[in-house]
């Protein structure tokens, strides 16, 4: 189901195919379609090869190297169409555009406008475009929309529509397990699974969420074993990844262990029993992960062809020798050739958010460790180089998620972000650290009440709906802080620095 678009209320709803096809049957041009991670996107995209003409033509952004640039050309030069075949498409043909993942590619340009798309003697098209919500900017728009044709009008909005995917109602979620449970042999039922569903606090709330719907149902057997009281357990996002992980791993590990194997590969197998399969997997994942962000800007396609990149970074994670080889198909990662990437971009930003801080994994028959735990020292957390100080998460809401999510179980973990801000006031190195730390612990609902931050160095921190309450800030670097909706009475800026502060009418 969908709404008309962001400002639509929550309960006028339509099926989203019926607006899809109203489009694909009116005179515009661009549909936009916007949704939550995990909300579907993708899943109604690949949905829509239902016509022979116009002709379908599903393009996953992140995998082409300049969107920008005769984006159709380049994508059909990949499905093997010479020049003379593409020129001819372009002049007789019309399209139906599925573009993928504009927040993925991390895009900011007017895909529509750049190519030229229905202009005289360019490609006709009708252009379908998904991108997560959480990527949007205010003027949103003027990155989707066509240009007007008339001078007076810079972009056209009777040639654009958009769509807002709703989450999953309550019918919609028992349907939807209705269908799960035949897959294959399993012990739960329908029921077994709704009881738990809607008597675990919040937790039917959480799996609104379709790809969150389908880890919890993957995840559930694990995490109520042993359980007997379902009101009193407490299910995060964060836990359903961690479980279906382990889960993953541990399936494919079982696979491994009944194939037949060469006596080479055999023995690496057992060198990886040995170690953990399980914690060898989600190392191999978050190292994967973090250099993602590190040399691809978090970009989600990685494309390894051995003679040509045995010496790359990428050598690491994709070379065929039996150890990686094992570890890569048994990880969470889709192959298309030579193109590859975990299986939904959540499972990056999960990755990712466990080289900052995650259970620690004790084997695979422990299951993970108390929630004191951590899988890296204090010493790596607070390491310089490490992906705290590094990047800049502010516009990774998702990992930020994740790190929040992680504070309320860890106090270890809210800790070491308090002393990364601590370190800010004598060390102007740790500002991207400290402001990291500082909108984790924000997010996390950490308070802030008559905190001594004096010099504090958190330039672009999110301390939206933050609360800091006789908080001391003088001479403190808040340079493009966000504090919207935040607490703030009675609290101290003498000397700050708030060029560019977000809310500053509040600061009292």
């Amino acid at each position: 189901m969908a709404k008309a678009n962001l400002q639509t209320p929550v309960d006028d709803l339509i099926p989203l195919m019926e607006k899809v096809q109203e489009f694909l049957s009116s005179e515009r041009h661009v549909m936009l379609i916007l949704g939550d991670s995990g909300a579907g996107k993708s899943t109604t995209n690949s949905g829509l090869y239902q016509n022979n003409e116009p002709i379908p033509l599903f393009v996953y952004l992140p995998a082409i190297d300049r969107p920008d640039k005769e984006l159709i050309t380049e994508h059909l030069r990949t499905q093997n169409f010479n020049d003379g075949q593409i020129q001819d498409m372009k002049r007789r043909r019309q399209f139906i555009l599925i573009c993928d993942g504009y927040d993925e590619s991390h895009l900011t340009v007017n895909l529509h406008t750049a190519n030229h798309f229905n202009r005289p003697g360019q490609w006709n098209v009708k252009m379908v475009i998904s991108c997560r919500t959480q990527y949007l900017v205010q003027d949103y728009r003027s990155r989707f929309m066509p240009e007007g044709v008339s001078h007076y009008t810079s972009l056209a909005l009777d040639r654009f529509q958009e769509a807002v995917i709703a989450p999953f109602s309550k019918q919609q979620i028992e349907n939807y397990v209705e269908q799960y449970v035949p897959l294959e042999p399993r012990t739960w039922t329908t029921k077994d699974y709704m009881d738990k569903l809607t008597t675990i606090p919040n937790l039917l709330d959480l799996v609104r969420n379709p790809f969150l719907l389908t880890l919890s149902l993957e995840a559930l057997p694990r995490l109520t074993e042993g359980e007997n009281d379902f009101s009193t357990i407490k299910i995060t996002r964060v836990q359903l990844y961690d479980t279906f992980v382990r889960h993953w791993l541990a399936v494919n590990s079982r696979r491994l262990q009944r194939s037949v194997l060469s006596g080479e590969d055999r023995g690496v197998l057992d060198q990886l029993l040995d170690a953990g399969f399980v914690s060898m997997g989600i190392e191999y994942s978050a190292t994967l992960a973090a250099a993602v962000f590190e040399h691809q800007d978090g970009n989600p396609v990685v494309q390894y062809v051995h003679i040509k990149d045995k010496s790359s970074w990428r050598a690491e994670f994709f070379r065929p020798d039996p150890e990686v080889r094992m570890l890569r198909d048994s990880s969470p990662i889709a192959r298309t050739g030579n193109l590859y990437r975990f299986i939904h971009r959540s499972m990056l930003e999960y990755f990712f958010s466990l080289t900052i801080f995650g259970p620690s994994v004790l084997g695979d028959n422990n299951g993970y460790a108390s929630q004191h735990a951590r899988c890296i020292t204090e010493s790596q957390l607070l390491d310089i180089n490490g992906p705290l100080f590094k990047r800049n998460l502010l516009s990774e809401s998702s990992v930020i998620q994740f790190l929040c999510e992680r504070v309320k179980q860890h106090p270890d973990f809210q800790k070491q972000l308090l002393s990364v801000i601590e370190q800010s006031k004598s060390n102007p190195t740790v500002t991207t650290a400290a402001a990291n730390a500082i909108t984790i612990l924000v997010r996390g609902e950490v308070r802030f009440n008559s905190a001594d931050l004096r010099g504090i160095r958190i330039p672009c921190a999110d301390l939206s709906d933050g609360q800091f309450d006789s908080a001391q800030f003088q001479g403190a670097d808040l340079t493009g802080v966000t504090f919207s909706r935040g607490w703030l009475r009675q609290a101290a800026f003498s000397d700050a620095l708030v060029d560019g502060v977000a809310g500053f009418s509040q600061l009292v």
